[in-house]
């Protein structure tokens, strides 16, 4: 008997993991802000790619994804996002990813491989932050695998399960 409960736990707790799992990747942030498809490509199971829209570049390594993708760049406006960024700093981009599995039409939150994003801007410089947005509308700072070269600012994106923004301090952006 007591066997039993515990499979059968383990199987509840199992369930919601995955259900979990699905919700997670299951997010359009088209939902929250980012309205915009601005790039879009398709991408084969396995194989390397780069995207380029506007200032940003994101390279995606081979084997990032086990199935063809679509691959969405998208963007919403500026000024949605100011709302939530600290005092004394300006937003000068943001950005989301939705990656489609065309084989299953499924959302896809986590990548296999991270992907390498940049942005080259006359406003970025070392005071630039690179943020977090969560869907309920609060940030965190993600800064801490920023690379900051000269005008351009890299970093890692292991997964989508939220969208960006980068910040520079207001009193350097460029009129």
């Amino acid at each position: 008997m007591k066997k039993r409960l515990k499979v059968s736990l383990g199987l509840v707790m199992m369930s919601m993991f995955l259900f979990g799992a699905v919700a997670f990747a299951a997010t359009d942030f088209t939902q929250f802000g980012f309205s915009k498809v601005v790039a879009e490509r398709e991408i084969e199971a396995g194989e390397a790619a780069k995207i380029s829209h506007s200032g940003i570049k994101i390279q995606i390594p081979e084997g990032a994804f086990t199935n063809a993708v679509t691959f969405q760049v998208l963007e919403g406006d500026n000024k949605t996002f100011q709302k939530v960024a600290p005092a004394g700093e300006t937003v000068i981009m943001n950005f989301a990813f939705r990656v489609i599995d065309i084989e299953t039409n499924e959302i896809i939150g986590s990548f296999k491989k991270p992907l390498t994003f940049s942005f080259k801007d006359k406003d970025v410089n070392q005071g630039s932050t690179y943020y977090n947005y969560k869907i309920d509308g609060t940030i965190a700072n993600n800064n801490a695998a920023s690379v900051i070269d000269g005008r351009t600012l890299t970093h890692p994106v292991g997964g989508a399960p939220v969208g960006w923004f980068i910040t520079s301090p207001t009193k350097s952006i460029k009129k």
